[in-house]
C-alpha cells in the first residue's frame, strides 16, 4: 500500500497529518532538494494544507494532549492559541 492510498484511507485528521508527516520526513531525508511543494503534489492538495499539517505533527511531539482533540480544526486552534 502506498502512502497516498494510506492516506486516502485513513478516516481521522490525526491519522492523515502522521501519514502525511512521515512521508515528508522520509521525501527529506533521501532528497536534500525535496519541498513542500512535492509532498503536496503527491498527495494532490494545496501547500498550505502540508504546512499546517507538519505544524500540528510537530506539536503532537511536544503536545501530546492534541491526541484528545475531535476535529483537526479544533487542533489548528489550540496551535495558533499557543502562539499568542
Amino acid at each position: 500500500m502506498t502512502f497516498l492510498e494510506r492516506y486516502r484511507q485513513e478516516q481521522t485528521w490525526l491519522g492523515k497529518v502522521m501519514i502525511m508527516e512521515i512521508y515528508h520526513l522520509t521525501g527529506t531525508s533521501r532528497h536534500k532538494d525535496w519541498t513542500l511543494e512535492k509532498t503536496a503534489i503527491y498527495f494532490e492538495v494545496s501547500i498550505g494544507l502540508v504546512s499546517e499539517n507538519l505544524k500540528l505533527a510537530e506539536a503532537l511531539h511536544f503536545n501530546h494532549s492534541l491526541v484528545e482533540v475531535p476535529t483537526r480544526q479544533e487542533a489548528l486552534e489550540r496551535l495558533r492559541a499557543s502562539w499568542t
